[in-house]
């Protein structure tokens, strides 16, 4: 990280780069994909009961099948054959991102096997007074071998943290989670080095020390994507937007190492200064 890290100016918005200039080489530090799901099948069942079928049919590429609608999928496409890209951030636990062209979707899959606790995001484009902006949809789910399983729960076990993310040599980012539903960035260095923005976030448990980190950007229409392990101290996911100077979807995956700076307990010390 460069020494003048916290020296930089305001950047206004028209002076930031477009989404593929500060995502390239994004992928340096993502973790080696996964080949463990090839030739699995996974049935997801899904809150209203809608059922989806995956078949895995090599380390790349899957078949996706509604056995059951349901209201979540109710007149919409019925199958297709994506490619896929998995990532195994635990034992039991794998991230899946995969894309969908006729629709501009990016599907994520968060699925636990020990547990069967499985999530799944969707984002997409929609049109916002004229603006391309992008979107997010978070549906629960289980895996069929499973039963009584709980939802993966929202936490707050990210707040009060300050942690550094470095995506490569050069790209450093901080974030600083302030409550359940809000979180600052700050690049440090790198091409968006004095850009920094606050955002709404979501955070989930998946684990130990495991989150699901969900963010949507303000300026860009950016929606992300992102397994957080504070245990191996990396992150695993994906950025999807739409680059309003580009005029074109920028899809990333990409990984990090972390490091926690600080951190903080608000409510103790109010509460000492209280007393």
């Amino acid at each position: 990280m460069s020494k003048d890290a916290y020296t930089n100016d305001y950047v206004p918005v028209s002076e930031w780069p477009n989404a593929e200039a500060w995502t390239d080489g994004f992928d340096e530090y993502l973790m080696p994909q996964s080949d463990e799901l090839a030739n699995k099948t996974v049935l997801l069942i899904f809150e209203d009961e809608a059922r989806i079928l995956h078949t895995f049919h090599d380390a790349s590429s899957l078949t996706w099948e509604v056995k059951e609608q349901g209201q979540l999928f109710k007149n919409g496409a019925t199958s297709g054959t994506p490619g896929y890209k998995a990532f195994q951030v635990r034992p039991d636990i794998f991230l899946i991102d995969l894309y969908k062209p006729e629709h501009e979707e990016e599907v994520t899959l968060v699925l636990n096997f020990a547990t069967g606790q499985a999530i799944c995001t969707i984002s997409g484009f929609y049109d916002r007074i004229g603006e391309h902006r992008t979107k997010t949809t978070f549906l629960n789910a289980h895996i069929d071998s499973h039963h009584n399983v709980k939802p993966f729960e929202q936490t707050s076990a990210l707040v009060g943290k300050h942690i550094l993310y470095r995506y490569t040599p050069r790209d450093c980012y901080e974030h600083v989670y302030l409550n359940r539903g809000t979180f600052t960035w700050h690049c440090v260095d790198g091409a968006e080095k004095g850009l920094a923005d606050t955002e709404q976030t979501k955070v989930l448990a998946l684990g130990e020390e495991l989150y699901l980190l969900f963010w949507t950007e303000t300026v860009m229409p950016i929606e992300s994507v992102v397994v957080v392990d504070l245990k191996q101290m990396r992150s695993t996911g994906r950025f999807f937007c739409w680059d309003p100077k580009a005029q074109r979807m920028v899809h990333k995956i990409f990984g990090s190492y972390a490091t926690i700076l600080a951190e903080s307990n608000l409510e103790s010390v109010l509460a000492s200064l209280r007393s």
